[in-house]
């Protein structure tokens, strides 16, 4: 069986954050994994890299990095720079990103509960899951301000440090939760970041008590954030709404009287849409 990180049979030294667990190795192919290993450094690093550059941060030898990377570029998940003999992602890659989410049903279903907290708050409203101990933003309606932060569809962001990834974590099964926050430290976004994992406890039953998350400026400066979780089949927490603000139009107190409401009420519409899908 595989553990996290390590060396598997098909020798590939795994970085700590490719998690893998309770993985039968008589069923685990060792060429794929090498192939989304370096999909995923590339993911992980979004710009052109060399095959020293994808090597060193996949953890494979560039002998098998040399052959993955050809065989991507041969099927066109790769481009490549004869000039600067480096390697990028090319438009094929997003393929597999847009073909998760018109499968994922709850993200058409509640995309018109998207459009109704952004009417009614005019700021920028997100749709995200949580993915490993990362939150993933998966649909969103920004806000017409300039300020708006600058996220797109997939952008990723460290659960701890966000309303959304709190209003989840909150509602997860403790063990599950506990496992994501096990790490003795984290590291630090901004210079608000709470990385104390006491203090992440402690918000986590506010949470709980609330219905809402707030987060001020800990992942993006200039950004508070507020969320409510969003619950599916079985009752279980499946993703969070949350409304971003510019600290430059907005107090972390007018947040909480004005928009976590709005938060709260749409989330529990959100949730009668989601408990009629049961996902894997």
């Amino acid at each position: 069986m595989l553990d996290r990180g390590g060396k598997g049979r098909s020798g590939v030294n795994r970085p700590a954050e490719f998690e893998m667990t309770n993985v039968d190795e008589r069923l685990f192919l060792g060429t794929i994994e090498k192939g989304m290993l370096v999909l995923d450094t590339f993911c992980a690093n979004p710009r052109p890299m060399t095959l020293a550059e994808v090597s060193e941060a996949s953890g494979l030898n560039k002998s098998a990095t040399q052959r993955v990377l050809y065989t991507l570029r041969a099927l066109r998940y790769l481009s490549h720079s004869e000039t600067t003999r480096q390697y990028s992602l090319s438009a094929r890659a997003m393929d597999i990103g847009n073909a998760y989410l018109r499968s994922n049903p709850i993200v058409e279903a509640t995309f018109p509960y998207l459009l109704e907290a952004n009417k009614r708050s005019q700021e920028t409203v997100n749709l995200t899951e949580l993915d490993g101990s990362d939150i993933v933003f998966i649909s969103r309606v920004p806000s017409r301000s300039v300020m708006s932060s600058y996220v797109t569809i997939g952008t990723r962001l460290p659960a701890f440090a966000t309303a959304p990834g709190r209003a989840i974590l909150a509602h997860l099964d403790p063990n599950i939760a506990n496992e994501i926050l096990k790490s003795p430290s984290f590291e630090a976004l901004t210079p608000f970041t709470i990385t104390d994992r006491q203090k992440l406890l402690d918000e986590l039953d506010e949470v709980r008590q609330k219905g809402f998350a707030i987060a001020n400026q800990e992942a993006m400066l200039g950004d508070i954030s507020t969320a409510a979780p969003i619950f599916g089949y079985d009752n279980r927490v499946v993703a969070a709404i949350n409304i971003a603000v510019s600290t430059a139009n907005w107090t972390l107190e007018r947040v909480e009287v004005e928009l976590s409401p709005i938060t709260i009420e749409i989330a529990r519409q959100m949730s009668k849409v989601a408990s009629q899908y049961r996902r894997p």
